[in-house]
């Protein structure tokens, strides 16, 4: 789907210059986490508090499996979370969004002493930084159950924790406006076929 895959690229440009992504979706799982790491060392060095992209898929549909790259990445970043990293999260398809921490250490903080998860901070949309908005503030209410289904769906064929759920939904929100401009139908319609492609691969993973 060349639109779906153009409006991604778009997507991910308007928020990250080409010297904060990395891209290693074509790296076996093993080098990719190697090379991730690195990175986000050499970062951590030089510009703690700085927000990077990494891009571990390429290529896939809505709803597919999880392959090994973005497996072994997003297990590296979980362990380097209260250390190098503040936090991650999907950001479009095949990407995560990553926030080097801005005290960086090797070794994880103190549990009282890990830094406040900007999540948790109780911004406000006006005040949130653009990558920290809920991710519904923008999904029409009308839709966000049908939204909401599809990432509870993913959520668990993935799974993955329930505090990514969140996240997730954002995702399917970002392919669904991405489906519906790309085919020219309705963001219900998009909606229903992201539910459907879940429905589908959930049956099949039975």
């Amino acid at each position: 789907m060349p639109g779906f895959d153009n409006l991604m690229r778009e997507y991910e440009a308007q928020r990250f210059p080409p010297g904060r992504q990395l891209d290693v979706h074509a790296e076996g799982p093993t080098s990719a986490r190697d090379r991730a790491l690195r990175w986000i060392q050499s970062f951590a060095h030089e510009e703690p508090g700085s927000e990077l992209l990494l891009i571990v898929e390429r290529g896939g549909r809505p709803g597919a499996r999880i392959g090994p790259v973005r497996q072994s990445v997003e297990t590296m970043l979980d362990e380097l979370v209260g250390s190098l990293v503040a936090w991650w999260q999907p950001f479009a398809t095949g990407s995560l969004a990553v926030r080097i921490s801005a005290d960086p250490r090797m070794l994880p903080h103190p549990l009282d002493e890990r830094p406040t998860d900007p999540r948790d901070e109780g911004r406000t949309p006006e005040t949130a930084s653009p990558a920290l908005l809920r991710p519904d503030a923008d999904i029409p209410e009308e839709l966000l159950p049908t939204a909401r289904r599809s990432a509870e769906l993913r959520r668990e064929r993935e799974g993955l924790s329930t505090g990514l759920l969140e996240m997730l939904l954002g995702r399917i929100w970002i392919e669904a406006q991405a489906v519906a401009m790309d085919e020219r139908i309705s963001f219900q319609r998009a909606l229903e076929r992201i539910v459907a492609a879940e429905e589908a691969a959930a049956y099949e993973d039975e």
